[in-house]
């Protein structure tokens, strides 16, 4: 069975309502579909709302450097509202080149786009 668009549109703002936890940390292996949660998580936002465009969502997130440590970020995850300290639900997650270290005054921007449906 397909999901149609209404429906793949439906389960979009079902997650964006849901999921607003966006974590990041300085893991490095490939993402698992049974993975729970960042190899190594180092800080969280809370109340990232997502943009749905269709049956995509559209996170946009910004780190500062003082809260990126020193050994940078590398993944990134987005989680169920009510995670703490990256122990929540986790939807999805992605592995990228390390930001390397980031003076306390710069801001890592990241733009996340999660398709929902075919």
């Amino acid at each position: 069975m397909t999901v149609v668009n209404e429906g793949a549109t439906a389960i979009a703002n079902l997650i964006k309502d849901a999921y607003q936890v966006i974590a990041i940390g300085d893991g490095r292996d490939s993402t698992s579909p049974s993975q729970t949660g960042l190899n190594n998580f180092v800080f969280q936002k809370t109340g990232q709302v997502p943009t749905v465009v269709g049956s995509m969502l559209v996170y946009t997130v910004d780190f500062t450097g003082s809260e990126i440590p020193p050994s940078g970020a590398s993944e990134l995850g987005i989680f169920a509202n009510g995670t703490t300290n990256g122990n929540g639900t986790l939807l999805s997650r992605v592995t990228f080149t390390n930001t390397g270290v980031v003076a306390s005054g710069d801001t890592v921007s990241f733009i996340i786009n999660v398709e929902v449906g075919n």
